[in-house]
């Protein structure tokens, strides 16, 4: 694949690297050192790549809303201590929610 090709390909995929990179560089962060947040983030990034070029836009732009909405209402409920909990939790349920919409959304060719 040539240079312009790749440049091209991680440009058009560059909003799921970046969810999926911070969330990784975050986790580890959690592990361990710096060499833990780069490698876990470039995996992340990695992920994140592939699942956006498979079309997973709306499956992200669920997780985005719902880890914004997690962290909202639990730093409302509880307080900053608890809005990292709640950030991880609306996250994943608007992981749940994003997969379930696309499975029940039919495709349009």
């Amino acid at each position: 694949m040539a240079f312009k090709e790749t440049a091209k390909s991680v440009q058009v995929s560059l909003p799921g690297m970046a969810v999926t990179g911070i969330t990784g560089g975050i986790i580890g962060s959690f592990i361990g050192g710096p060499l833990w947040i780069a490698g876990v983030a470039l995996i992340g990034a990695i992920l994140g790549a592939i699942v956006w070029r498979l079309g997973g836009q709306r499956f992200f732009l669920c997780i985005v809303i719902g880890a914004a909405l997690g962290g909202l209402l639990a730093t409302f409920l509880s307080g900053t201590e608890s809005a990292l909990l709640g950030t991880a939790a609306g996250g994943a349920m608007g992981g749940f929610l994003g997969v379930n919409i696309n499975m029940l959304t039919s495709r349009r060719s």
